[in-house]
């Protein structure tokens, strides 16, 4: 795949694939530009004729790639993939995290991410994009977190625990 995508680069040649994305799946055709390792993934950052924009296309989530006719470039320069423009802070977060999870906020967040209470537990404040990014983050820590805010998501989580608790009952 990243040979097929690497040479119509280079060779400025459209290329065809189908693309799985949140949406569902769709049938794009698009003018290569550049391969960008981000975020442990290929990325193709290419001009979408369906969208008549610049995209960044996942690797991993294109098949029956095809090496179509050629094109004439344009101007293009790299996206900006910086944390805050790709990921926009919509929500404000604080949760309770256990003291056994330090080393994960650190990584993830940074030191200055948390206060350590009294008791040990750790208070995590940060921003998050999206609902399920933060129900998904939660989740990942089982019972070692809980969400104190925003209060309005604390039944996203109970009902996504259930939904989860169905499956082995």
């Amino acid at each position: 795949k990243i040979e097929l995508v690497h040479g119509a680069i280079l060779s400025g040649r459209r290329i065809s694939f189908a693309y799985y994305g949140p949406g569902g799946e769709t049938r794009r055709q698009v003018e290569p530009y550049d391969l960008i390792f981000q975020w442990s993934s290929w990325y193709l950052w290419a001009w979408c004729l369906l969208r008549e924009d610049f995209r960044l296309f996942k690797l991993n989530r294109m098949t029956g790639l095809a090496m179509e006719g050629t094109f004439e470039k344009r101007p293009a320069s790299l996206p900006d993939l910086s944390m805050e423009t790709v990921f926009p802070d919509a929500y404000q977060v604080k949760a309770r995290i256990r003291p056994e999870c330090r080393w994960r906020l650190v990584e993830e967040y940074g030191p200055d991410s948390f206060t350590q209470e009294p008791d040990g537990g750790l208070l995590f404040t940060g921003g998050f994009p999206d609902r399920d990014s933060i129900v998904g983050w939660i989740a990942s820590f089982g019972a070692d977190a809980e969400l104190l805010e925003p209060e309005e998501f604390r039944k996203d989580i109970r009902e996504f625990a259930e939904g989860i608790l169905k499956n082995y009952l």
